[in-house]
């Protein structure tokens, strides 16, 4: 393309020279044959012809011609005097663009007037020569066309395989291959913050050395001066020659770049009813613009807003990947990152778990809404209160973390932590009250060598979870002691996960007996571990972690899948015994939506009758979403299970939930029964309890029945159902055989007649 333009060009030169040496043929006398006028004229390519002793005088009224060009006052024939010596001179137009001459043939002599013949003869020449310029000028112009289409099509190829990541370095490249193309001195793309009101640099070509700092055009008001006022709201093309240009505008240019005059065109991006930004290109010195060079910066300007809103996509899409919904913070996966990050750099790090005491209570009392009014206020105070080099983040639910950076020693920790703790104490409007709340606060430093990000992560939630045992709205820093204990505790949750899978888990039996009677009523099903070293380890033991770990509804299945094929097989042994078998149940059991056809499954599967069955629950299920737990109740009475509510008096539950709350049983906790004989006010609460069954018409039953004087009390205070070890304690299966083949306790341990057991059923 480029050997044919020049081709081209060679061709037109040559037609030129011919018309000029043909005129200076048949013109007597023509000193001076030449073309003068703009680029597009100048085109034609060939140099003036010029007799020996005219360049001068081809000079001087070369600029003569010239002015009357610009000043649109051309003279057809006119006579000049230059050095001494008197010029005969005779113009016509060659080229008329929009009524404008662009350009003229030029033809002088010396003394001679012209006449009507040879004025004719140049008119008809110069007709010539404007027919080689309109196809010279057609040619040129397509060739330019063709060479902007073919620009366009590589920055759009070059947009589309843009990404956020290499942003930067795209709109640089951009910048670059149009002012290099456009043949500018300079160009740029400025992006408005309309927000701030300013306009800044988003890359430029070429790029500027030694920049004052801070940089004049890196970001500028719209309001410095009215060149960036009018660029504010630009909705079309702008161009401006150096006069055009305001003082304050080239005053800013110069001390930024060092140019003292320039003269370009601007495009806006236009992003809906806004102008996001604008890509221009700088002369020094005066530029004529095609309209087609305008245009197709125009398009090349729309695949750049579209190229940004794509960017403003992925940006938006990652932002929501990595913060969290309701606070605006990072979330779980951006902490890691940025812990990872600092850890595999070296930066010294704490960490800090935040989690806020007893947030659920308040939350179940006041409402979700006032509870996430609460999590958006604290979170903007931490947001507001860690320092420029802190990380502040959303773990989930109402638990926060923080990462320290730069911190020394455990005593800077400290301040920093209590720092928080007193940012998080201040009183919060919520729900019409001030509210006064406190958190917990665990801490572990990266220290030495490289942990993963989710191990540090955990020792400061080891940390927060001590202080929360020590009372709350305190600070824990992880240390050697805690290590340990952590140790062991994984040790166990490994070792009980091994025991799960390779069945090592086993059922033990409490009976629960009539206490004026003896008569067996029911036996407790309580899980126990037989470990390979430690031999059988109490629930006491182990529960705690299975409950941290989830592997309490593991353990909470295999316990009623294993009392229902027990009670299955003592029915075929003792038929006409009709005890209840009784299983407890976690709250994370009441999470899974399958929990009534599982119970249902076991059931059917065993052939056991629901009304065998009795699954005791404790007050915390009760207050988690109480109105779903009493649902799930209502569907198990439905099978026939009897409910009961363990450790009552522990809790929070209120008369009003257990009013309405589907059970037929409560269960005293043994820390009010062992009191009973003891201490007043154990004493009151076991007798207002059981009046308070009775008002409600549930039944009543005693834990931890160690003694004659508390079964006594019991009995006196109305009630006749009790388990303990003056009983019996939990023992494996087999090792009931003799009390249910006499279907009660010994008659001696209750100080009852023995005669009496004759009602029992054999």
């Amino acid at each position: 393309m480029k050997n044919s333009s020049l081709m081209k060009a060679g061709r037109s030169r040559e037609e030129t020279r011919l018309v000029f040496e043909t005129l200076m043929q048949i013109i007597p006398g023509v000193a001076i044959v030449g073309v003068v006028g703009e680029a597009t004229v100048a085109d034609l390519g060939a140099e003036p012809l010029l007799a020996d002793g005219a360049s001068e005088a081809y000079t001087y009224l070369q600029a003569l011609v010239a002015d009357q060009l610009r000043d649109r006052r051309l003279v057809s024939t006119f006579t000049c005097e230059i050095d001494g010596v008197e010029w005969g001179v005779v113009s016509v137009p060659v080229s008329v663009v929009d009524e404008r001459v662009e350009g003229v043939l030029c033809l002088a002599r010396q003394g001679r007037i012209w006449s009507k013949r040879e004025r004719s003869l140049v008119r008809t020449f110069a007709g010539l020569l404007g027919h080689v310029t309109k196809q010279v000028n057609r040619e040129t112009a397509l060739l330019h066309q063709r060479r902007l289409d073919e620009l366009v099509a590589q920055v759009a190829e070059r947009l589309m395989s843009a990404r956020v990541g290499n942003r930067q370095e795209t709109l640089d490249w951009v910048v670059q291959v149009l002012g290099e193309f456009l043949g500018a001195d300079t160009a740029f793309l400025r992006r408005h913050d309309h927000a701030r009101g300013f306009s800044i640099l988003e890359a430029e070509w070429p790029v500027r050395e030694n920049v004052p700092d801070p940089d004049p055009l890196g970001e500028v008001a719209f309001d410095a001066d009215p060149i960036f006022a009018a660029m504010k709201d630009l909705r079309g093309p702008y161009m401006a020659g150096v006069d055009d240009l305001d003082a304050d505008y080239l005053k800013r240019v110069e001390m930024g770049s060092g140019i003292p005059e320039v003269a370009g065109a601007v495009v806006p991006l236009l992003l809906d009813d806004l102008t996001w930004g604008i890509l221009g290109f700088i002369h020094f010195g005066l530029h004529q613009w095609a309209p087609a060079e305008i245009n197709a910066l125009q398009a090349v300007a729309s695949m750049l807003v579209q190229l940004q809103g794509r960017f403003d996509a992925e940006a938006r899409t990652v932002y929501n990947a990595t913060h969290d919904d309701l606070t605006g913070l990072p979330n779980r996966r951006a902490l890691i990152r940025e812990l990872t990050e600092r850890i595999e750099s070296g930066r010294e790090t704490a960490v800090m778990v935040i989690d806020l005491d007893r947030f659920k209570v308040m939350n179940d009392f006041l409402g979700h809404a006032s509870g996430d009014r609460l999590l958006v206020t604290i979170a903007d105070r931490l947001r507001t209160s860690v320092r420029a080099h802190d990380f502040a983040g959303r773990l989930g639910g109402d638990e926060f973390v923080v990462l320290a950076d730069a911190v020394s020693n455990e005593f800077d920790l400290m301040a920093s932590a209590y720092r928080l703790l007193g940012v998080i104490g201040e009183p919060t409007a919520v729900g019409g009250q001030r509210l006064f709340h406190t958190a917990s606060i665990g801490v572990a430093a990266v220290g030495s060598g490289t942990p993963s990000a989710l191990d540090v992560i955990g020792w400061a939630d080891v940390a927060m979870y001590a202080a929360k045992a020590r009372g709350g709205h305190q600070v824990v820093v992880f240390d050697d002691e805690l290590r340990q204990s952590t140790s062991t505790r994984s040790n166990l949750e490994l070792q009980l996960r091994d025991a799960i899978e390779n069945g090592d888990l086993r059922l033990h039996f409490q009976p629960e007996v009539d206490l004026r009677t003896g008569r067996l009523l029911a036996v407790e099903s309580l899980v126990r571990w037989q470990h390979p070293t430690r031999g059988v380890v109490d629930a006491n033991d182990f529960i705690k972690v299975a409950e941290e770990t989830g592997l309490i509804v593991d353990i909470g299945r295999w316990v009623f899948a294993e009392a229902c094929r027990q009670l299955a097989a003592w029915e075929r042994a003792y038929p006409d015994l009709g005890f209840v078998v009784r299983v407890n149940m976690s709250p994370a059991e009441f999470v899974m939506g399958d929990i009534v056809e599982f119970v249902e499954g076991c059931l059917t599967s065993n052939r056991v009758e629901g009304g065998r069955i009795c699954i005791e629950i404790t007050e915390h299920v009760v207050l988690t979403e109480s109105e779903r737990t009493a649902g799930i109740l209502r569907r198990f009475q439905a099978l026939g299970v009897e409910v009961a509510l363990d450790d009552f008096g522990t809790g929070f539950a209120s008369m009003t939930e257990l009013k309405n709350l589907p059970v037929d049983f409560l269960k005293l906790d043994m820390s009010f029964v062992r009191g009973v004989t003891t201490d007043a006010y154990d004493r009151a609460i076991v007798e207002s309890i059981i009046r308070l069954a009775a008002a409600l018409h549930l039944g009543v039953i005693a834990e931890g029945v160690e003694s004659i004087a508390i079964l006594d009390k019991l009995v006196e205070l109305g009630c006749t159902r009790g388990q303990g070890y003056l009983m019996s304690r939990a023992v494996p299966s087999e090792e009931l055989a003799l009390l249910l083949a006499r279907g009660g306790v010994d008659a001696a341990l209750l100080r009852v007649d023995s005669s009496r057991l004759a009602d029992f059923p054999s």
